[in-house]
């Protein structure tokens, strides 16, 4: 048995529609908050179990008698709290393998933070691992290019920095795959792009896109820091310092495809987002 938690999220939902393709749907089941999201997947023949990472007996029974559990990390102050939670209810159920959606080790971040604390909990537990090291998500630059062409301008504290950014279908794809293989115990992937992309690339996507010049202006992260930003800055933090600056073959590797190209994703998806508006549809 396959547990999925966070299986109605954005991540969550692609990796369980991947892993219908490669294993029976009677062999998973869904962690989830609120099951009415999950009646698609239900229908399917996916087992939902009501849980919730700040309640641990709704954990540990949603985790019993899985063999692999996907622990898909979340966002917020009792971040951590829930991280812990949840590894010592797979703990507590008797969970053989542990994977987890952890995140680049950029030094310095409260992200990579995290994931740090999520990491070692897991290992002193004595499970299995496999920690799924997603680099940023695609979709931030996506948001970057779009918000620069409305503004005349890429603004951003990531400096010189670049990011092996990765789409969000290609982490689903390397997380199915690692749930319904073997091979990836006790292994730690940096799952990324297949290049490196930095600002001034987003600003010529951007430029491209809008017909006219859009120039990259760097700001500080003092300048950009401070209220709705302060998550971003701590990944631009991690970003101007080359943290985020890693490229690897673990997306090719694991799945036996290659890995979408982020500026390329960026491109199409800028496209799309600007017709979009352009048509109202």
């Amino acid at each position: 048995m396959i547990v999925v938690t966070g299986a109605t999220g954005q991540l969550g939902r692609q990796v369980v529609e991947r892993l219908m393709e490669m294993v029976p749907p009677s062999t998973i089941a869904l962690s989830v908050r609120d099951p009415q999201k999950a009646v698609d997947m239900a229908a399917a023949g996916v087992g939902v179990r009501e849980s919730d990472f700040t309640d641990h007996d709704s954990m540990v029974r949603a985790f019993t008698g899985a063999d692999k559990v996907l622990i898909i990390s979340t966002r917020g102050p009792g971040v951590v709290a829930e991280h812990l939670g949840a590894v010592a209810a797979a703990a507590a159920a008797g969970v053989p393998h542990v994977v987890y959606t952890s995140g680049t080790q950029a030094e310095g971040t409260t992200t990579a933070g995290v994931h740090k604390q999520t990491e070692a909990a897991i290992r002193s537990a004595g499970m299995t691992y496999t920690f799924l090291r997603n680099n940023l998500y695609a979709d931030v630059l996506v948001r970057e290019v779009l918000g620069a062409i409305e503004a005349g301008v890429l603004s951003s504290p990531a400096g010189d920095g670049r990011v092996g950014a990765v789409t969000r279908s290609d982490c689903a794809a390397v997380a199915a795959s690692v749930l319904a293989t073997s091979g990836h115990e006790d292994r730690i992937y940096d799952i990324t792009g297949p290049d490196s992309v930095g600002w001034l690339d987003l600003a010529a996507v951007a430029s491209e896109a809008a017909g006219h010049d859009v120039p990259y202006a760097p700001v500080s992260l003092d300048e950009f820091a401070g209220g709705p930003n302060a998550v971003m800055a701590d990944y631009y933090g991690g970003i101007s310092r080359g943290g985020y600056d890693i490229v690897s073959d673990a997306v090719l590797d694991i799945t036996g495809r290659p890995p979408v190209s982020a500026l390329a994703f960026v491109r199409r998806t800028v496209r799309e987002a600007l017709a979009h508006r352009v048509t109202g549809a």
